[in-house]
């Protein structure tokens, strides 16, 4: 009972902040990006709590709440050290120290929910003690952080204000043995280690919960990797997309987590992969010959006609043309690599269907009943209710 009450009001906190943070910020602005910060915060703490309400022995759950008290604390500082700035000077009492706040903690959650909760996830345990001193690495690596953040510089990061808590001769010893870098490398390989040999010794059901972290890993560093291309090329857009796809990203993390924790619809990852992957095939052949067919057709017909609507107008019915049989292509290959058990189960009830039609015998028909049914769908009972004859 008592570590019930403690993470619902943990996780209570890290919402309030996080709200009053945004509705700090929207006093001025309301962005994009704020109410994602915001929902991510939320998505976080709800999953947290309830991991820690149901299953309180695994440390997963009680990690999250760490991680969105400490992202929801960091938003309200921003929130109010913004707010403060623009209507009042920077004269609200505890702004620098909110300032700092905003500076300094974001480094919590990143290495909790980056290294942290790879290594013990799913079960909230290590693999052995013998990963015991990969811990202690990241403690000390997140040690380094923030003494780097919040003590060794002299103007607090990402603003112009002076560092309150500054100590001299701190950053030249911690640039003088790289022990940010180092620490912090050592802990983030040994995560994805950790990870590899759980799914190469795991069970089937663990595999299943690796995936889902493996697949909301995936789709966030696609999108972070949009941002770096966005600000390399220049384009406002595509970093943009990136911007917003990672935190919407971010906020499916903790969902994945929760999911695999409690097992709920766990094996309907094969299925999102899947589909995810055949989309993006889609949409990425039809991009190239949407473009293609632009660019062809309008040197085709740049002495017919000086304007590129003809082009668009049969790229675009070449590519909607395309798109069914298309989808149905790529999704069939797609689905017999990274979803088996739903293809096969397709394939035999489909077999079972062209049986039916030539067979009379009723005894027949039950026995192929009962075995497509419980090799396809793998129930825990099967029953058949025939309706009695007027004999």
């Amino acid at each position: 009972m008592g570590r019930t009450v403690f993470a619902i009001a943990l996780g209570v906190a890290a919402a309030l902040a996080a709200v009053i943070g945004s509705a700090l910020v929207a006093l001025d602005a309301l962005g994009a990006e704020s109410l994602l910060i915001t929902v991510a915060v939320l998505a976080i703490a709800s999953v947290g709590v309830v991991l820690a309400i149901r299953v309180p022995v695994n440390a997963v759950g009680w990690l999250l709440i760490l991680s969105a008290v400490c992202l929801g604390v960091e938003f309200l500082s921003a929130g109010y050290a913004h707010r403060s700035g623009s209507v009042a000077g920077g004269s609200w009492p505890g702004t620098v120290v909110a300032a700092w706040l905003y500076s300094v903690l974001l480094a919590v959650p990143v290495l909790v929910m980056t290294m942290g909760i790879p290594l013990i996830y799913p079960d909230g345990h290590l693999l052995s003690p013998r990963w015991r001193w990969l811990v202690a690495a990241l403690v000390v690596s997140g040690g380094s952080t923030l003494l780097e953040g919040g003590f060794a510089s002299r103007v607090i990061p990402d603003t112009d204000v002076v560092n309150p808590f500054y100590i001299a001769g701190l950053r030249e010893l911690l640039h003088t043995i790289e022990m940010p870098a180092i620490l912090g490398l050592v802990p983030f390989l040994g995560a994805v280690a950790s990870v590899v040999v759980r799914y190469r010794r795991g069970n089937l059901v663990e595999r299943q919960q690796l995936k889902w972290l493996i697949a909301a890993t995936a789709i966030a560093a696609l999108a972070w990797s949009l941002v770096i291309v966005g600000g390399v090329t220049g384009s406002t857009i595509v970093t943009t997309v990136g911007w917003v796809g990672g935190l919407m990203a971010f906020t499916g993390f903790p969902v994945a987590i929760g999911i695999a924790v409690l097992r709920y619809r766990l094996y309907d990852i094969d299925r999102i992969i899947s589909r995810t992957i055949a989309w993006a095939m889609v949409t990425g052949v039809l991009a190239f010959v949407f473009a293609t067919g632009v660019i062809g057709l309008q040197a085709v017909l740049a002495g017919v006609t000086q304007a590129d609507t003809l082009a668009v107008a049969v790229s675009t019915l070449l590519a909607a043309g395309l798109f069914q049989p298309l989808r149905r292509r790529v999704q069939y290959l797609v689905d017999r690599r990274f979803d088996r058990a739903t293809y096969d189960a397709q394939r035999m009830v489909e077999a079972f269907a062209e049986r039916l039609r030539d067979e009379v015998a009723m005894d027949a028909v039950v026995a192929d009943l009962h075995q497509t049914i419980a090799t396809s769908m793998k129930p825990t009972s099967f029953g058949l209710w025939l309706r009695p004859t007027s004999q």
